[in-house]
């Protein structure tokens, strides 16, 4: 079979799959550099960037060309092969699929070669892989890899004045859901994203919109530009329509340096570290590979669209930070979960109990939190477990990780309840080398203190005031201390509802 790139055109490599789950072997056929299988070495990067995408381990690598085969059957030889810097067994999320394929032809082509230094490194090759997860078929692998499942296929629209009208149907579904912040920036509440759209500096009656997840918003995680021309492989964004007419933005796997992010994250790299899925385009021809991934489905609801560009945004941040070499709990199974909500939600009337608003008062703390880890440089972020259990935060990028469960109330059953969520979370999510507290509003008993540090765990406190309809919340040194946050440099100062909510942005 040969596989389709990231554009929907299919490559002159041909590879197949056989074997049975966990197990099987991947065969790339020869490549003359002419008319035979011209394009091998793209070939086989995409399908090791796919494999990459399902978590595959490479265990062995072989040469299996005919006149190799012939000497294993005469001479018993050994064509297995390994390159020196990708020792097996090798999980393919972790590696580069452009280094790796350099790697394997310049290891494969010594096999049995009479040249000193390696002969051809295109050769007739198979490699043996395992995959994690749901059991497949070999057929349905193959397909998989070669990029001809079932995946969504949308054409680029032709008319610059229909993507411009797109796109403004999209900010204004963002706006909808967004409270005004300090000078023109938009803060999306539920999607925890703060944004700001400006005039495009190239042509009139176009905007330009800059997203992210940082309580100032800078730096931002991903900008969405009008582009200069409609049908343009060269521009980052676009619109697209699918078969049945829906249109979507659209955008490429692509990120410019920033301080959040080690360089540039593209290609690979940012499909890998986002954790995104690109999908098929077409109607502009381009040389040059383009992986273009949705940010929204224009025609859906104004939720739907805030909700989808939200996940985006989110997923661009996390791939810059893990640009830097940020190591977070493994992503499988749990996942990151949305960030706590604070401010007030209104208690509908029932019977004779009038409506009333009701403060959130563990997201109060949980922003607050984040305002002040964020101001130290770390990071504050939640996990989710497939199973649905989800932790109140752990912290990041410090001196060491810790996990932190929040409680309101510090009665007996509020630490009961903590110090399980500590223990059973720490095992759940993989997360039993991080460094546990339970903050709590007040301080317990010195009893219920020592029970609960002879479990290894650490009990923190915080003072929550109520300011109007707001919450000034002020954490014990003792807890900045141990979260390795510098009191000094991490001042809380009172805040009203809304400047507490819009500086609560992860």
């Amino acid at each position: 079979m040969k596989p389709l790139d990231n554009n929907g055109l299919e490559l002159r490599s041909t590879f197949s799959v056989v074997g049975a789950h966990p197990g099987f072997e991947i065969t790339f056929e020869s490549g003359d550099g002419r008319g035979r299988n011209s394009q091998y070495a793209a070939g086989v990067e995409i399908v090791l960037e796919r494999l990459s995408n399902v978590d595959a381990t490479l265990t062995r690598a072989q040469i299996t060309s005919d006149p190799v085969m012939k000497l294993v059957l005469e001479k018993g030889i050994d064509p297995s092969f390994e390159p020196r810097a990708f020792p097996f067994p090798l999980r393919l999320r972790s590696a580069e699929s452009v280094k790796l394929r350099k790697a394997l032809g310049t290891a494969g082509g010594r096999v049995e070669s009479d040249q000193a230094r390696g002969g051809n490194n295109t050769r007739k090759m198979t490699l043996s892989v395992t995959l994690p997860g749901p059991v497949r078929g070999a057929a349905d692998l193959e397909l998989a890899l070669a990029g001809r499942l079932a995946v969504q296929s949308l054409e680029m629209m032709s008319e610059l004045s229909d993507v411009d009208a797109a796109l403004g149907e999209w900010l204004e579904a963002l706006r909808q859901g967004s409270r005004p912040d300090r000078g023109n920036r938009l803060w999306m509440s539920e999607e925890m994203v703060m944004l700001k759209a400006s005039p495009s500096g190239k042509r009139a009656n176009a905007f330009d919109v800059q997203l992210g997840v940082h309580s100032s918003g800078r730096p931002w995680s991903v900008e969405i530009n009008a582009p200069g021309a409609a049908a343009d492989p060269n521009v980052l964004v676009s619109v697209a329509t699918s078969t049945v007419g829906r249109r979507f933005v659209i955008r490429q796997g692509r990120l410019r340096p920033n301080p959040d992010s080690d360089g540039e994250v593209e290609g690979a790299k940012f499909r890998r570290l986002s954790g995104l899925e690109p999908v098929i385009v077409t109607g502009a021809v381009s040389k040059i590979a383009r992986a273009w991934y949705v940010v929204a489905d224009i025609d859906g609801s104004a939720e739907e669209i805030r909700r989808q560009t939200g996940e985006f945004v989110h997923a661009c941040a996390r791939a810059r930070l893990l640009s830097k070499g940020l190591v977070l709990p493994r992503t499988a199974p749990p996942t990151l979960a949305s960030d706590e909500k604070g401010g007030v939600f209104v208690k509908p009337a029932k019977d004779a109990t009038p409506e009333k608003e009701v403060l959130r008062l563990q997201g109060e703390v949980w922003l607050a939190l984040h305002r002040v880890v964020e101001k130290a440089g770390l990071d504050l972020l939640k996990l989710r477990h497939e199973a649905g259990y989800e932790v109140d935060g752990i912290i990041v990028g410090g001196p060491s990780s810790i996990l932190v469960e929040i409680k309101t109330g510090a009665s007996a059953a509020d630490i009961y309840e903590g110090v399980g969520q500590l223990v059973l979370y720490s095992r759940m999510l993989g997360l039993s080398d991080y460094r546990r507290i339970l903050l709590l509003p007040g301080k317990p008993s010195a009893t219920l203190v020592s029970a609960v540090e002879a479990e290894g765990l650490m009990i923190s406190t915080y003072k929550a005031t109520k300011n109007g309809k707001g919450l000034d919340v002020e954490f014990s040194q003792a807890f900045l201390s141990q979260c390795g946050l510098s009191p000094a440099a991490t001042p809380v100062a009172a805040k009203s509802l809304v400047s507490t909510l819009v500086d609560g942005v992860l």
